[in-house]
């Protein structure tokens, strides 16, 4: 079975945001065992959007569709889909009163305008928006069906786990009977990842697959059969190791944070280079309050006097970017906030700043887990922000691999939780 994927919106074409709708509706395709085939950006054009969906028809036998679903003038897709399968837009009251409601429980004015958004092609399925006004609808055209969502992502994510998987499933016979498996990696490079895993993608060509993620990660996707891509899987993670850090929707902040709040310990954060980007990742995940204590973000050496207690000489003697610089940063955190592990960083990110002997990209990490202070210098490459990403990944990474080292996690823990 062959997919397509459909992103509607002039502001896709000119660059202003950036379409992470395709990219999540493709990995949804693959999950319910159809292989994407075309994958296309259009305007706010309901002649350029019937001409899209006639050549994505002819290609698949589900297409996925994105955006132009609002209230204002330049959401023409449901016009644009009325007129490619021939049917008139039809009103559907309880939308409509639906609408009402949604708006009346946000105090926002309900306009004439809205009604758009209560017509749908007549003879669709509709998919109601738990998340927004704007519902989801799907239609059948000669052999294929076209399911519509709305361009927001948290609505789009919403109606696709809550109504179009089921609604696919139901419609398709085969579309259970594969399944996609994400493995993510820190600290490999592709090529590395490549050689480890050559045997096994020579064996099952085209289901495995390498994807380089921004900053340091490989992520591998495996796809096919349920029975085998839960045994590939299994044998990926043992190639890889501990460097496989997670899965599916994990981030190396979520990971350490379930380790932390598993184990009942605490982090606190001491940083320079990075600017608070590492306390602000560890505290993107929802409930890191049960273990995150505080941070302190010391970009002067004043301040990682006053704050961390680094000595005087210290900073003298041998410059905010050193090694003895980072180790007295994490011992003043610990003993300021108590505790259980504590990070702390400083380097020169750039552009300026570099000399020959302390170049730009390099970076000292103190860390402290429990009681025992270690400092590691990394040289990085890239821009300041990837620099940055880099130290804050890397810090994440060194702690998960204390709990490894400690037993806490392993391979096997790891295969269970995917």
């Amino acid at each position: 079975m062959k997919g397509a994927v459909v992103a509607i919106g002039g502001e896709i074409l000119q660059g202003v945001i950036q379409d992470t709708n395709s990219f999540y509706c493709n990995g949804i395709l693959v999950e319910l065992g159809f292989s994407p085939v075309v994958n296309m950006v259009v305007g706010d054009s309901v002649e350029e959007i019937m001409g899209v969906l006639d050549f994505a028809c002819s290609k698949a036998s589900l297409i996925l569709v994105s955006g132009g679903l609002g209230p204002t003038e330049d959401d023409v897709t449901r016009e644009a889909l009325a007129r490619f399968c021939g049917v008139p837009l039809e009103f559907h009251e309880e939308v409509w009163r639906w609408i009402g409601e949604r708006l009346r429980s946000r105090k926002t004015a309900l306009r004439e305008d809205h009604k758009i958004q209560a017509y749908f092609p007549k003879g669709a399925t509709l998919f109601p928006n738990h998340n927004g006004t704007a519902w989801g609808f799907a239609v059948f055209k000669e052999e294929a069906w076209i399911v519509v969502l709305p361009g927001i992502p948290g609505e789009l994510k919403l109606l696709m786990v809550e109504e179009v998987i089921p609604f696919v499933r139901n419609r398709f016979s085969h579309s259970g009977d594969t399944k996609s498996i994400v493995l993510k990696s820190f600290g490999l490079k592709e090529s590395e990842v490549n050689a480890l895993l050559k045997p096994f993608m020579k064996a099952h060509p085209g289901q495995i697959g390498l994807m380089v993620r921004d900053y340091g990660e490989v992520h591998v996707r495996i796809v096919g059969a349920v029975s085998l891509v839960e045994e590939l899987a299994c044998q990926v993670q043992k190639a890889l190791g501990d460097h496989v850090y997670g899965g599916g929707d994990e981030t190396l902040e979520s990971v350490v944070g379930g380790l932390l709040k598993g184990q009942r310990l605490t982090i606190s954060t001491a940083e320079s280079c990075t600017g608070g980007m590492l306390a602000h990742t560890i505290t993107n995940v929802s409930g890191s309050s049960d273990y995150f204590i505080g941070g302190f973000v010391t970009y002067t050496n004043e301040a990682k006097r006053r704050f961390l207690g680094v000595p005087k000489d210290v900073l003298e003697q041998y410059d905010a970017v050193s090694e003895e610089t980072a180790h007295h940063m994490v011992k003043g955190l610990v003993e300021r906030t108590g505790s259980s592990v504590g990070i702390a960083v400083t380097g020169v990110a750039g552009p300026m700043g570099g000399t020959a002997e302390k170049p730009v990209g390099l970076v000292y990490i103190g860390y402290s887990f429990l009681g025992d202070i270690e400092v590691e210098r990394h040289l990085f490459h890239g821009d300041r922000l990837g620099i940055k990403t880099m130290a804050v990944k890397t810090a994440l990474d060194k702690v998960r691999g204390r709990f490894v080292e400690r037993g806490i996690l392993s391979a096997e823990t790891v295969q269970k939780e995917l």
